[in-house]
């Protein structure tokens, strides 16, 4: 009896260490992701700017330019058309991008938490084989 119950101390012990390992390597992981979810967001949030400030400076220069050949105005405007054309694919694309980092992110922590409810349903019973 003493060494069945010892053994069981054993695997108690042996599962808690492991149950914590793999919250640690878990937790790394989830960190990287949420890192890189970070960086995605920063160079996000500066495109848009820098895209906001281009429309802005090409308006200024839109308006400051108007009086000149109203074929060279046409060509500006064409110009500054098809910029914005390619600028709003482009964020829609990191617009995806996020979204599907986010999707990433949250099944994984859903599979952390699976995890963790198995951990504890495991250790209730080592706990129930212990307290008979």
């Amino acid at each position: 009896m003493e060494n069945a119950l010892s053994k069981l101390w054993d695997m108690y012990e042996q599962s808690k260490r492991n149950r914590t390992e793999d919250n640690l390597t878990n937790s790394f992981a989830v960190h990287k992701l949420t890192q890189e979810k970070i960086k995605l967001q920063a160079s996000y949030d500066k495109l848009v700017g820098d895209v906001q400030a281009l429309l802005d400076e090409n308006e200024r220069r839109a308006q400051m330019e108007r009086k000149p050949d109203e074929s060279k105005l046409q060509e500006k405007y064409d110009m500054v058309k098809n910029l914005t054309v390619s600028q709003a694919s482009v964020i829609r694309n990191m617009k995806l991008k996020l979204a599907e980092e986010k999707t990433k992110l949250q099944a994984h922590i859903d599979e952390l938490e699976k995890v963790v409810e198995q951990t504890k349903a495991k250790l209730n019973g080592i706990k129930a084989i212990l307290d008979e």
